[in-house]
């Protein structure tokens, strides 16, 4: 278990739900102790779980960056309220549009792109490095984004679904006939 924690830089270290959402099932732990004793209980319980980089100088705030076929129409920064590290809004978190560095609007595209997603919503951390990417969601959300920032998201939405249709059909006509 040590060699984990070392891999992810050591501690304080996130423990992490795999199929947890809304900030449900994150957890700061600060010592090996509290590692060991979050990972007996979580398997006992059957959950699978991931140790993650406590980034200190993003803690409490995050980005979503809303990806559609190759760009950013998106972004908006989550900020966690008085007392909270996570920065979900289910959790009381606030939002707010930002324009996104071109660095990161390359690195949520490239992300999206690496897990094969044409629509994602992209998590990321700001550190002092650049983004650390946090969790790339297949189905996001974006009501939240459309309020926050104004963009309308269902047209480019709309728009690369029937692009994306039209550049694919002859193939899945292919498909059919086989």
């Amino acid at each position: 278990m040590a060699l984990a924690v070392e891999q992810v830089g050591g501690l304080p270290c996130i423990v992490k739900l795999i199929q947890g959402t809304q900030g449900v099932g994150v957890l700061i732990a600060n010592s090996m102790s509290e590692v060991e004793g979050m990972l007996d209980t979580l398997w006992t319980l059957g959950q699978e779980i991931l140790l993650q980089e406590l980034i200190a100088e993003s803690r409490g705030k995050d980005v979503r960056a809303l990806v559609i076929g190759d760009r950013v129409v998106a972004a908006m920064r989550r900020t966690a309220r008085e007392g909270e590290f996570r920065s979900n809004i289910h959790r009381g978190g606030e939002r707010q549009a930002i324009e996104l560095p071109p660095g990161y609007a390359a690195a949520a595209v490239k992300a999206a792109r690496v897990i094969g997603l044409e629509v994602a919503g992209v998590d990321m951390l700001e550190a002092r490095a650049g983004p650390k990417i946090m969790e790339v969601n297949s189905s996001p959300g974006f009501e939240g984004i459309e309020r926050v920032t104004g963009v309308d998201v269902a047209s480019p939405y709309i728009e690369h679904a029937v692009a994306f249709a039209r550049a694919h059909a002859a193939g899945w006509q292919k498909t059919r006939l086989i």
